[in-house]
């Protein structure tokens, strides 16, 4: 059943919703995070009023351990509200470096479910494995995330293995957190037509389909396989290795490589990494997986990189992968270019092109809105350049000039975000996208270059031209016999 389908609701939960959406609405108010949103100025006047008033009734001013407050709310209400947080635990530019780390348990820190439990779930799904094939098995998981919790074993050769198990119930935890996510996009929709063009409740339906998908550990594992494939000539990031034969839809059991968080930078400086070069490494990996393959990891928070002993990247938590087509790829790689070249007619010629602007927009009109809002933001040192948020400022103009917002984009807009962030946090100075723009520029030239693009198309398609000659001679047998 499509994904529509199944995130429709009933209408008598309407009542439900609503008053859901207040009370959820109020805690977060008494966390302080909307005190220190109102501070940081991201609201215009009248939106920015109601607000205060609203923090005046319910709020709390006290910005104290906000981050924790946050954490412990967004973990009581569900395993789609710790998503959320995750992705806002790579936002410093928006919450602060203090809360932002105070988010960190989001990131594989949560509670455990029993480990009475677990052996129970691990026996159900492979009875063999513990009882026969591991040489030990460790009950105290090593992470705890919102949806699987992981713990370690060793196996008779010897090797060291990681084995995730799905949280009991969390299908229908995340598919209740889902259905009310939809019905706010939906209720938004409805009463504040305006933003109709952000399509917002088809992000949500996209993020759902995703995320569930992320609820099918074999996917997982053929994603990893996917990655590993893409990257085996990759001397710097290394895809662990899965054991297809103890795996199911509810367990995953994969190679197990020592490291340390990329965001953990004592520990990495301790070990004598350069910080300099994870940061052009995770960048180059960054560009590969989106422009190379058009297949990337789409949960890039810090808890899913690791660093080995070599330097190398190790990700781990393949559950949510994200696609993007040639035509995709070719679109953005243009307009992160044209970005950065402060080339804004052009930026506004290639929406055209693909089909995005509305009747009778004005170009003109168009360049010097996007000038005016990408100025300030690129005239920044480079280290506090942000084009993931840019490419929200453009977002915003959809409704005056009638873009039509790509759902496709949802995803890798969300892992750009955090791509930004875990970046900054490591290495303020450094920005990814100067970084990338050399490996960008060449691979719109390689994908333009005529010979290149035959090359690759007859590299496709080699073993069917290699029978052109056999198919010849069968045409002339038959016609010989006639």
């Amino acid at each position: 059943m499509h994904i529509k389908r199944k995130l429709k609701y009933p209408l008598w939960k309407i009542p439900y919703f609503l008053i859901k959406s207040l009370l959820i609405f109020i805690q977060l108010i008494r966390t302080g995070i909307l005190s220190l949103l109102i501070e940081n100025q991201y609201f215009n006047k009248q939106t920015e009023l109601i607000l205060k008033v609203l923090n005046f009734i319910f709020g709390n001013n006290n910005q104290k351990d906000i981050g924790k407050k946050l954490s412990n709310v967004l973990i009581n209400l569900g395993p789609g509200y710790i998503k959320f947080g995750q992705a806002l635990s790579t936002r410093p530019d928006i919450l602060g470096k203090k809360t932002c780390d105070e988010l960190k348990i989001l990131q594989g820190q949560l509670k455990p479910f029993s480990n009475s439990v677990a052996k129970k779930i691990i026996e159900e799904e492979n009875e063999n494995l513990i009882q026969e094939s591991l040489a030990s098995f460790d009950e105290n998981p090593i992470a705890s995330a919102s949806v699987a919790q992981v713990h370690t074993g060793i196996l008779k050769n010897g090797i060291k293995v990681a084995i995730k198990i799905l949280k009991p119930n969390i299908h229908e935890q995340l598919f209740k957190d889902f259905t009310f996510f939809y019905w706010i996009t939906k209720f938004l929709e409805f009463f504040v037509p305006s933003i109709k063009r952000l399509k917002l409740s088809k992000n949500v339906e996209v993020l759902s389909e995703v995320s569930l998908n992320e609820l099918d550990l074999t996917l997982e594992a053929s994603a990893a396989d996917e990655l590993a494939e893409n990257f085996k000539d990759h001397q710097h990031y290394k895809v662990p290795k899965i054991y297809w034969e103890f795996t199911t839809k509810n367990m995953l059991v994969l190679e197990f490589i020592e490291g340390i968080r990329i965001d953990d930078l004592e520990a990495l400086k301790a070990s004598k990494h350069n910080i300099k070069n994870i940061t052009e490494i995770g960048t180059e990996v960054f560009f590969l997986q989106v422009f190379r393959d058009g297949f990337f990891h789409g949960d890039m928070h810090p808890g899913n990189i690791l660093i080995d002993k070599d330097g190398a990247l190790i990700p781990i938590d393949f559950g949510i992968m994200g696609r993007l087509s040639n035509k995709d790829r070719q679109f953005l790689a243009l307009l992160l270019t044209y970005l950065l070249n402060k080339n804004y007619r052009k930026v506004v010629e290639i929406h055209d092109e693909a089909n995005m602007l509305g009747k009778d927009v004005s170009h003109d009109h168009l360049s010097q809105a996007i000038r005016a809002i990408s100025t300030p933001l690129l005239n920044k040192p480079i280290g506090e350049v942000s084009l993931a948020k840019l490419l929200g400022q453009i977002l915003s103009l959809s409704k005056k000039f009638n873009i039509e917002v790509q759902p496709q984009f949802t995803l890798l807009q969300k892992t750009m975000l955090m791509a930004e962030g875990t970046t900054r946090q490591i290495n303020p100075n450094i920005n990814m996208w100067e970084l990338s723009r050399p490996l960008i520029d060449k691979w719109i030239t390689d994908t333009h270059d005529p010979f290149k693009v035959l090359e690759e198309w007859f590299h496709k398609n080699k073993i069917a031209l290699l029978k052109i000659p056999e198919i010849i001679n069968k045409i002339d047998e038959i016609l010989s016999k006639k």
